[in-house]
């Protein structure tokens, strides 16, 4: 069984593979990384346990490629150790989603060390443990069932920080494999060769990575991550990271999303940027990964590093289309579905504005609706995001709020603006006077019932208020302006129920006024 060795003044590692089991087995990877923002260089271990997985080998590999892929691929402001607490969560909602939708997914715990300079980081997810053993002391921060990746939308972590000692071993395997082996002898044996060591652990099932605390931390310096440049001119037929272009999507910023196949014939849509990959690139794909909401794109992990700035997302259901061309099909949507898309668009919007995105630009190229309902935003400029500089929106760009293109101070009642005027281009074609581009002082907002379209009582006063130039008039926050939306309706729903039970109850009274009279007649023509 091959052992992987990295030996290092300050820190030498051994680890191996031990049994596989049918669909059930476990591998690690251990790799040198730049440290960020002048710090050292971080050695990043990633040990997966799978059970119940077929292809379990294969499927092992696929997630450690993307770990180490995404880990690479997070924005340089954070932490390294925020960094992999952010790829393990992207991971356990890319299980859970598939779990929610009916597929079969694997039980997969994991266990991270990050090392860097005097400092040790563990994070545990699951039935993964570590063993410290020092000068006849042996510890154990054991593994936990009922805690692997996908069980629930949220990570479930726990962080240990740590602060090993010169001499120290620190052994990270699958619980399991623990709770058989013998690891007194970790405590005593400091000069014997760590594959030796490690070489026992490997007879029953799991993997193991052992490490040993040396004197000094003296590592040399990791390459920084390189710089993923905007891929220009993109056509069908080009070939970028193992990635096949096939077509130009019908849907986003023309010329920059295209249907891709990798090498095995997994399809996904894959998002190119105009500008190269910078902080504001990478803040936006994680706000978009840490976003559980269903009328959000899922953001997948490429297994190769991508050398280009490009998302690769979930393909949409067959049959949604971008609001443009679903309005050409079927013409204005009825008030429920109006109420429908509102409702999801609310939901996805607030998602993200709780990760720090606001400003948005909600072109209905960028959002697609299925037959079916189901409503697909996919969120391309914007102007506030985490960590970074306020961001330029494009001068054409429809709709905006007025204080997006006068650069004043904004919040999320800028999003309620856009999200209203949608909603008004939707019910009559055209968009309001204050989201235009070419929109002049002294601007008033028009009624609906202008056009000539049907508008359910009470929403032209939500989208007047709604619209407003000034953020301060316009309604506190995007649930009171759904709220407007939904009061009017369940009012009149409510009304038709009242009047449904009175039917019978006025016929009741109507027999009693007549039935007396009709008495009296037939006495009167009887006499």
């Amino acid at each position: 069984m091959a052992l992987q060795l990295l030996e290092h003044p300050g820190i030498s590692l051994a680890s191996g593979v031990g049994l596989d089991l049918p669909h059930q087995a476990a591998r690690a990877r251990a790799m040198w990384l730049a440290g960020r923002q002048q710090r050292p260089p971080l050695l990043l271990v990633v040990l997966l346990w799978a059970r119940h997985c077929p292809d379990v080998v294969q499927s092992l590999e696929l997630y450690l490629d993307a770990l180490f892929a995404d880990f690479r691929c997070t924005p340089q402001g954070w932490s390294e150790t925020q960094a992999a607490r952010q790829v393990l969560a992207a991971l356990n909602l890319q299980l859970f989603r598939r779990q929610q939708s009916g597929q079969d997914v694997a039980e997969l715990h994991a266990g991270v060390l990050l090392i860097q300079g005097d400092e040790l980081q563990f994070l545990q997810a699951g039935s993964v443990g570590l063993a410290r053993a020092e000068e006849g002391a042996l510890h154990i921060l054991t593994g936990r069932e009922g805690q692997a990746l996908g069980t629930q939308a949220e990570l479930a972590l726990i962080q240990h920080s740590l602060l090993p000692s010169r001499g120290e071993h620190l052994l990270l395997a699958p619980q399991p494999l623990l709770d058989v082996s013998e690891l007194r002898t970790l405590c005593s044996q400091v000069d014997t060769p760590l594959g030796e060591l490690v070489q026992p652990l490997l007879q029953a099932p799991g993997a193991a990575v052992l490490l040993r605390v040396g004197e000094h931390r003296c590592h040399t310096p990791a390459l920084p991550s390189p710089l993923r440049s905007a891929l220009t001119p993109t056509a069908s037929g080009q070939l970028i990271d193992g990635w096949t272009l096939l077509r130009e999507c019908a849907y986003g910023p023309p010329g920059r999303m295209f249907v891709g196949r990798d090498e095995a014939g997994c399809e996904a849509v894959l998002w190119f940027s105009e500008v190269d990959a910078d902080e504001a690139f990478w803040q936006r794909e994680w706000a978009l990964r840490r976003s559980p909401q269903k009328a959000l794109p899922q953001v997948l992990s490429p297994r190769q590093t991508r050398s280009h700035a490009y998302l690769v997302l979930g393909k949409p259901p067959r049959g949604m289309r971008n609001l443009f061309d679903w309005v050409a099909a079927y013409g204005a949507p009825d008030t429920p579905t109006l109420m429908g898309i509102m409702t999801q668009l609310i939901a996805a919007v607030r998602s993200l504005q709780r990760r720090g995105m606001q400003g948005l630009w909600l072109s209905p190229r960028q959002i697609l609706l299925g037959d079916d309902g189901r409503v697909l935003l996919l969120p391309g400029a914007v102007a506030i995001l985490p960590g970074v500089a306020r961001q330029p929106l494009p001068e054409q760009a429809v709709p905006l709020a007025p204080e997006l293109r006068s650069g004043r101070a904004l919040d999320g009642r800028a999003d309620q603006f856009a999200l209203a005027a949608l909603l008004y281009w939707l019910m009559c074609g055209q968009w309001p006077e204050a989201a235009r581009s070419d929109v002049g002082p002294g601007h008033c907002y028009v009624p609906l019932a202008t056009f000539a379209v049907h508008v359910p009582q009470g929403w032209d006063g939500v989208l007047a208020r709604a619209l407003a130039p000034q953020p301060q008039a316009r309604f506190e926050a995007l649930s009171e302006f759904q709220l407007a939306l939904q009061q009017p309706l369940q009012a009149r729903r409510s009304q038709a129920l009242l009047r449904a039970p009175m039917r019978p109850a006025r016929l009741a009274a109507l027999g009693l006024v007549t039935l007396p009279l009709l008495l009296g007649l037939l006495l009167s023509l009887g006499g």
